[in-house]
């Protein structure tokens, strides 16, 4: 049978994907979530490499917002993974500018602070407006304790094409306000193949029984 990875996203952690993780193993399903070292994306990208290395059999590989950039670099010439999946991710052509993607604006509530070694953090009164506002408050207090300074210069231009040898699905999270849902439609077209969601940017806390059922459904896929 395959098995899945999870990439989480930015000032995240492999934390972010228990409830996944327990639908998955509840099925039988052998899954791993990593924890991103965030020390640039290099180290991003390695970091899932190993993992990939360390899985026996198929894999489909899922990364979530920033994780979209770092699986697309780390699967390239990857042949034991049958499957990308990008959830309300960054999906961008090699050397791809993050931002300016067309003329329309893409709003974000998004909104963070730098210290002077170029960690960023999420401002507090920002997080549940940009990642959690569908999420049950209980789960999203608990993940807010969670979250880590990330390096605001991971994210300056797309790295790697793995999903130009690689199927991919791409979710879109309509009522997104981290990643505006035109924008990530417009990255979307360079996907295999689109769904959409009802739901914001964290569809693992708001709904996981639907990123359970995407994968488990890929998982069964000749």
């Amino acid at each position: 049978m395959k098995s899945v990875l999870l990439v989480h996203g930015a000032w995240h952690g492999a934390w972010c994907w228990d409830l996944v993780v327990e639908r998955l193993h509840n099925s039988g399903i052998e899954v791993t979530a990593l924890d991103l070292p965030f020390t640039g994306l290099d180290n991003d990208v390695l970091a899932v490499e190993e993992a990939i290395e360390s899985i026996n059999g198929e894999i489909i590989v899922l990364g979530h917002s920033y994780g979209g950039m770092v699986i697309s670099k780390a699967v390239e010439g990857k042949n034991e993974v049958s499957h990308l999946v990008y959830l309300c991710a960054i999906l961008l052509n090699e050397g791809e500018p993050m931002l300016g993607y067309s003329d329309t604006p893409h709003p974000s509530k998004i909104e963070i602070e730098v210290d002077e070694n170029l960690l960023s953090f999420v401002k507090p009164e920002a997080i549940i407006p940009a990642f959690y506002e569908d999420v049950p408050p209980h789960i999203a207090e608990q993940a807010i304790s969670k979250l880590r300074n990330f390096p605001i210069t991971s994210v300056s231009a797309g790295i790697g094409e793995a999903w130009k040898e690689t199927k991919s699905t791409y979710v879109v999270c309509r009522n997104d306000s981290a990643i505006h849902p035109d924008r990530q439609r417009e990255m979307s077209d360079l996907a295999s193949s689109v769904v959409e969601w009802d739901c914001a940017h964290s569809p693992f806390f708001s709904d996981p029984d639907l990123v359970f059922e995407l994968l488990s459904e890929l998982v069964k896929v000749p």
